[in-house]
Order: structure tokens, then sequence, then C-alpha cells
């Protein structure tokens, strides 16, 4: 059976604080998929309402999965510069991964990593 989005993130995922806050799933203000175009592989983007992003894989079947990534809210270009090179050191994250992440386009994180 095929996880809906409305059900990747639960209460568990909150239990712990994020990068030091905080949350709840009240605090969810908006859902979004994100595809791996070329792997297939999907992910879940929840989108806090201070900002901070979590994202989750999405698991096939039954299998629960933890949050993989917590993207911190950023407030001007610069920390969101750093972010997205924070996270091209992971080497399984494309520069298509990483925008699809943070709701950017693909060109914007290429420009950042030319730098």
């Amino acid at each position: 059976m095929e996880r809906g989005l409305l059900s990747v993130f639960d209460d568990d995922d909150f239990k712990e604080p994020l990068n030091g806050t905080s949350y709840d799933i009240s605090d969810i203000v908006s859902l979004g998929f994100v595809i791996n175009k070329s792997t297939g592989e999907r992910f879940a983007r929840a989108q806090l309402g201070d900002g901070t992003a979590l994202i989750k894989p999405v698991p096939s079947g039954d299998g629960r999965s933890d949050i993989e990534y917590v993207i911190p809210p950023y407030r001007n270009t610069s920390q969101r510069n750093e972010i997205i090179k924070a996270l091209a050191e992971d080497p399984e994250l494309t520069q298509e991964m990483i925008a699809c992440m943070m709701d950017i386009s693909q060109s914007t994180v290429s420009n950042v990593m030319r730098k």
C-alpha cells in the first residue's frame, strides 16, 4: 500500500527538537512531494511556520523512515547560499535535488556552487 502525503509526517517526527526548536505537526504550513528525476526516489517536504523545511524519504509500502534533512530558515541570500553549500557536500544530492528541497531553481544552486 502506498503512503499518501498526509501520512508521511506524524507526531513522532517532532518528539526531539529540530535545530534546537521544538515543533509539532500543527506547525506544518505546507506539504509537497519532491522527486529525484534520475532515481525516482520520492521525498516529502514539510514547510514549517518559521521557515524551517523538513525533508523525509517517502517509503514504498508500510515502511517508516526518519527525517533525512532539516533545512533551517534563512533570511537572506548569504544564509541561503551557506545552506546550499552544506547540502552540496552530500554526494548523494544532485543540484536538482537541492533545488527541489529548498524550493528554488536548479540554476540558482548551480550559480552558488560555481562561486
